[in-house]
């Protein structure tokens, strides 16, 4: 998309939204206009989004309300479109996943909602997937590429009111699979192209792993779980180790710095790191439906701070509050910094200091889908939207959503 489409926001919306079927074609001109108006004012509400305009309010919850209307109806042409745009790309293509929450806070009159963090509040989950070209210092986002919404609904019981058994809970759905489901979504690459799925801890698990092997693509992930592997020189007579373990007791093979973003408390800083890395074949789970799998050849590489900064030089001075509540600032609550350590799982080979420093800028470039997520909750206000049904927020989500990704591309061309 030109900057011309970008800056002007009925053209980027007709251009974003036009070839949605909806059922109806009048459905699919309103949803141009109403994306058009609440692009050019993200951070209002629809009333003011609307300029005021009763009849374009009304016709505007008809159409989040309509049952002819879903959340993949809206967006299928836009991942469509991000599609068509990573094909004529070359060179790597970064397709980064993360999941998040959507706080509605108390308000039980939204039906469909489930609960969210410690089951106080209500809201639900989505993944989200961008295609990300990686360019330097300064990505480039190049759209949406999938997104699914989901409900947590509480652990059902038997008919007795016991808890259900350790069987009956692996054979129900997990919420885990929207991730390898994603992948499926995305698809495979065309021959020759190098598609990299890009996720923080919540990806480390076999069946994702797999899956983007099993569809032509590669994968760099951030490790969480000591997984059994076996290290290559050992294949010849196999001695069973751990993941993390064999990482950690690597020595230092090269140095240097990296840009970590602000975070929370944390302030954004130059880490000076380390970096080791390795070949292992990680060993499938000894239960569960990934048993008996073959094994996957991987490259982990460690990037961590040996002498990480002192709190003062570190960590905010005051951090905002949470959403739902005062709106006064507070004094950060932790005492220590800690230091920044990666662990990361790749795919493509690992045997030089440049494409160990390549995998961690890769990583590194996950940032903006954090910059995503900031652009739907607070750009586009998502979360203080009040409408009664979830269905209805989620359709609004799959408007949004593009917005933010816009907000992003207008960010990087303001950049240039």
């Amino acid at each position: 998309m030109d900057g011309n489409s970008l800056t002007d926001p009925l053209a980027w919306a007709q251009e974003t939204f036009g070839a949605a079927e909806l059922g109806d074609p009048r459905r699919t001109r309103r949803l141009v206009r109403v994306a058009a108006q609440m692009a050019a004012d993200p951070q209002g509400n629809l009333p003011r989004e609307m300029s005021g305009n009763w009849a374009d309010l009304k016709a505007a919850y008809r159409l989040v309300r309509a049952d002819g209307v879903s959340h993949e109806a809206i967006s299928r042409p836009v991942w469509q479109q991000t599609r068509q745009q990573v094909e004529q790309e070359s060179g790597a293509m970064l397709i980064v996943h993360d999941d998040t929450q959507l706080d509605d806070g108390y308000r039980p009159a939204i039906s469909g909602l489930g609960p969210i963090g410690n089951g106080s509040h209500r809201g639900f989950f989505v993944h989200t997937v961008l295609a990300v070209v990686p360019r330097g210092s300064r990505e480039r986002v190049l759209g949406l590429l999938h997104q699914e919404a989901w409900v947590r609904h509480p652990a059902p019981r038997q008919t007795d009111g016991r808890k259900e058994s350790s069987r009956q809970r692996r054979e129900r759905p997990r919420e885990s699979e929207v991730w390898t489901r994603a992948v499926e979504q995305v698809g495979s690459p065309p021959a020759g192209e190098v598609w990299i799925h890009v996720a923080d801890r919540s990806a480390d698990m076999f069946a994702f792993l797999q899956r983007c092997r099993q569809m032509g693509t590669f994968f760099l992930v951030r490790a969480a779980q000591n997984r059994r592997v076996l290290s290559e020189e050992e294949q010849a007579e196999p001695e069973l180790d751990h993941l993390l373990d064999r990482a950690n007791s690597w020595p230092a093979q090269a140095h240097g710095s990296i840009e970590v973003p602000s975070e929370h408390e944390r302030r954004a800083r130059t880490a000076q790191v380390q970096l080791s890395w390795g070949c292992m074949h990680l060993l499938p789970p000894e239960e569960g439906p990934d048993a008996g799998r073959d094994s996957l050849q991987i490259w982990v590489v460690r990037v961590w701070e040996p002498e990480p900064p002192g709190k003062e030089e570190a960590q905010r001075e005051c951090v905002p509050s949470q959403k739902h509540g005062s709106n006064r600032r507070r004094e950060p609550q932790s005492e220590e910094v800690e230091a920044l350590e990666w662990i990361l799982l790749s795919a493509l080979p690992v045997e030089s200091v440049e494409q160990a420093w390549q995998a961690v800028h890769h990583y590194s470039s996950r940032w903006p889908i954090e910059d995503f997520h900031r652009g739907v909750k607070t750009g586009c206000s998502l979360e203080q939207r009040h409408l009664q049904e979830q269905g209805s927020l989620e359709n609004l989500l799959a408007i949004v959503s593009p917005i933010a990704v816009r907000l992003l591309q207008v960010r990087n061309l303001c950049r240039e």
